[in-house]
């Protein structure tokens, strides 16, 4: 069963996220992929605990959702 967000309609991140790029995400205030699609990708990938490992999970997950990042 998918995890559930507490944003209802919105899809949470990834089950295997590493605990750094949890936090990093939480500090901005990002707890779903929808939210992901609007902070942008190079804004994402600069935050502290985001690499490239955190990054390629966010785009797989945001993919089998059909959703990418908006251009920046």
């Amino acid at each position: 069963m998918a995890r559930r967000s507490n944003w209802p309609g919105h899809t949470p991140l990834p089950k295997g996220l590493s605990a750094p790029a949890r936090r990093a995400l939480a500090h901005e205030g990002i707890e779903t992929l929808e939210q992901l699609v609007d902070y942008g990708e190079k804004e994402t990938a600069a935050l502290h605990g985001i690499g490239p490992t955190a990054m390629a999970q966010l785009q797989e997950a945001m993919d089998d959702q059909g959703l990418s990042f908006n251009p920046s």
